[in-house]
């Protein structure tokens, strides 16, 4: 069994280091390329979730997301977070996970992500948190197009979260692996 906790610490360390080293809201990871294309799809790069079936699990997820024609890509973005929103809250109220932990515990046997509750601290009535995901399913290993993609996750966070505190939660992705760094991560923000 894989130690999901030395993951977690090597993880940080990597990703700390990129966001010290950005440039321009870009982490280190070059070469940019405008889109994500067809074939980009089937190369995850999960070294936790690695195995023989997770290419094709990863793979047959990113078909269905990506397959949006252009003309709608753009609201697209907020139905994918919608969509998670809406997951989020079902996975809390149905008992599937009860707190933050326990959502990791979800995401990593769903294989979705490791999920990395970094910090949280209270800023002007707001509880903020930093929270990361590490080998998302939505773009680990995807080229840099230097924008973050996973609207997704982000709606998952803010929608167990809101469940889990009462209150209404945004998430918005600041950093991901296709603006080049090793994470996503989500600036999360809860009236308190």
């Amino acid at each position: 069994m894989k130690n999901i906790g030395a993951f977690i610490e090597e993880y940080r360390r990597i990703t700390d280091d990129e966001i010290r080293a950005e440039r321009d809201g870009l982490g280190p990871r070059r070469p940019i390329k405008d889109n994500i294309e067809f074939k980009d799809l089937f190369s995850p790069e999960r070294r936790f979730f690695s195995s023989d079936d997770d290419e094709s699990y990863v793979s047959s997820f990113r078909m269905g997301h990506f397959n949006i024609p252009d003309i709608i890509s753009g609201s697209a973005a907020g139905v994918s977070y919608i969509g998670g929103l809406n997951l989020g809250r079902v996975i809390i109220a149905e008992g599937l996970a009860e707190d933050i932990t326990s959502l990791a515990d979800f995401l990593l046997e769903q294989k979705m992500g490791i999920l990395d509750a970094v910090s949280e601290w209270e800023e002007e009535g707001y509880l903020r948190m930093d929270v990361r995901v590490y080998e998302c399913i939505e773009c680990s290993g995807l080229p840099n197009i230097g924008r973050p993609i996973c609207f997704f996750e982000a709606g998952i966070i803010a929608g167990a979260l809101s469940e889990i505190l009462g209150c209404d939660v945004d998430a918005y992705e600041r950093r991901c692996w296709t603006n080049g760094y090793s994470c996503c991560q989500f600036d999360v923000r809860a009236r308190i």
